[in-house]
């Protein structure tokens, strides 16, 4: 019975310590960063945003999208692995939310979207 647990206790720390080596570098950044950076920092660690814009509260709402091409192999159909981060800073320029949201096209290089149902704006 001690060997059952100490081999499951090991087994979820591997997935825990496997899930830390694929998170985004955006994810890791966003996640130290929210209720302390600026839009000024943001954008020196980010570059400039795919897209702003300002909700009727006067907060900014700043979009980001990672794009992979993906090339697949003998298991899995070549495509595009696309993140989207939308980032709410408050009237300070503060960052006080942020989503990451990824969705994978399958077949598709160049899609016109990022993430199907996600951020939609005009500005």
């Amino acid at each position: 019975m001690k060997a059952i647990l100490q081999v499951s206790l090991w087994g979820v720390l591997a997935v825990m310590m496997g899930c830390a080596l694929v998170t985004p570098n955006e994810t890791l950044y966003l996640r130290s960063a929210l209720d302390r950076a600026t839009q000024e920092e943001v954008k020196q660690r980010l570059g400039p945003p795919w897209r702003t814009t300002v909700t009727p509260a006067g907060e900014s709402v700043w979009v980001y999208e990672v794009r992979e091409q993906d090339p697949g192999c003998c298991w899995t159909s070549r495509g595009l692995w696309c993140d989207e981060y939308v980032l709410t800073f408050d009237n300070r320029a503060v960052l006080r939310r942020w989503t990451h949201e990824s969705q994978f096209h399958g077949g598709e290089i160049m899609p016109t979207y990022c993430v199907t149902g996600r951020f939609r704006s005009e500005s």
